[in-house]
């Protein structure tokens, strides 16, 4: 099996060493070495140049060799902050500001906020309204007929409609006399009392 080297010639070594015999810091042999290559070779001294544009470009003034003044500067910096370098105060009349700032929103806040008096709602289950009649209206009763119907016997609607299209009364007494004036109403097509005691 033969072998065939990629680099017969030492182009790839050459062209590795070109960065540091650039910036000057290959030892004697080596450069010794690479300044014999580059004297018979038209090709590294084409990348020799090109290796010669980019370090010039990169390289900042006073750059090379500055790694360890700007760590001493940075930690001067550093020294510096810690030493007691603190903010200036806030004048007086900013706090101030702020303060009434947050005063004036927070009155907004409460003036905006609605009141709330227990009298002002109440449920159709809530405390004190509990059924004690049932009644059925006709499918075609308009609300007005409803709304005459509870009115003339003194009923509220306390829960409804159920599955059955029936409502919940609550009626002041469901005797036979406040059940007779609900049927007696167009729109009521059942009125029944829910207590034991109103049954017929």
């Amino acid at each position: 099996m033969n072998v065939v080297p990629l680099d017969p010639d030492g182009h790839s070594s050459v062209q590795l060493l070109l960065p540091w015999y650039v910036t000057g810091r290959l030892d004697e042999s080596e450069r010794a070495e690479l300044e014999l290559h580059l004297a018979g070779c038209a090709r590294c001294r084409a990348e020799l140049a090109l290796e010669r544009e980019l370090h010039a470009t990169q390289a900042l003034p006073g750059a090379v060799g500055d790694a360890e003044r700007g760590l001493a500067s940075m930690r001067q910096r550093i020294a510096g902050a810690k030493s007691g370098a603190r903010r200036p105060a806030v004048p007086w009349w900013r706090w101030a500001l702020g303060a009434q700032f947050a005063l004036i929103l927070l009155l907004l806040v409460v003036l905006a906020a609605p009141r709330f008096d227990g009298e002002s709602y109440r449920g159709l289950g809530g405390a004190g309204a509990s059924a004690n009649a049932v009644v059925m209206f006709r499918p075609e009763a308009t609300e007005a007929q409803i709304r005459e119907a509870l009115r003339a016997s003194g009923a509220r609607l306390v829960g409804g409609p159920t599955a059955t299209q029936a409502y919940l009364l609550s009626l002041p007494q469901a005797d036979a006399a406040a059940l007779a004036r609900l049927r007696a109403q167009p729109a009521v097509t059942l009125a029944e009392s829910l207590d034991a005691a109103g049954r017929p």
